[in-house]
């Protein structure tokens, strides 16, 4: 091989090196309630703990088939997975620009439904999206709903 050939197959290699380390996006759902400690519900499903970090729930489902051994956060975060958590919740999720169906409730009070459009944030464009992709971080999003529920006077709320 001579000289430009082994420059160029390095290039080549340090390109796939790069692109292989890339770090992603992780867009999250901040769903904060007055009255605290509500139960949400996103697009009719409950959101349970496992919902706050996808990513860790499919690191430790797949280390879990090839048998191998969980860290301690690990152990820790499959061990309370499937609770379900109470507001403020965190939801982890795929799709900017779409309306997600939040439903929050919580006894004694009127339970709120909405729909809250996540709005592209300007590196979330393409083609700007694809070189943001590419960065060797992780960029997280997190988008923040405040909902507050009107006591349900038939319910004995507010007390």
């Amino acid at each position: 091989m001579n000289g430009r050939v082994r420059s160029r197959v390095a290039a080549l290699l340090l390109g796939v090196a790069l692109a292989l380390q890339a770090g992603c996006r992780r867009n999250v759902l901040r769903v904060s309630s007055i009255p605290p400690d509500a139960q949400v519900y996103v697009q009719g499903k409950v959101v349970r703990l496992e919902d706050s970090n996808r990513r860790l729930a499919k690191k430790i489902d797949e280390k879990k088939a090839r048998g191998k051994e969980l860290t301690e956060e690990e152990a820790e975060f499959q061990k309370n997975r499937k609770r379900l958590q109470g507001t403020p919740v965190e939801y982890e999720f795929e799709s900017v620009a779409a309306g997600y169906s939040l439903y929050v409730l919580k006894r004694g009070y009127r339970a709120t439904q909405t729909i809250e459009y996540i709005k592209p944030k300007w590196y979330e464009y393409p083609p700007i999206d694809l070189f943001v992709d590419l960065l060797p971080v992780t960029i997280t999003d997190t988008r923040e709903v405040e909902v507050t529920l009107e006591p349900d006077p038939g319910r004995g709320g507010g007390s």
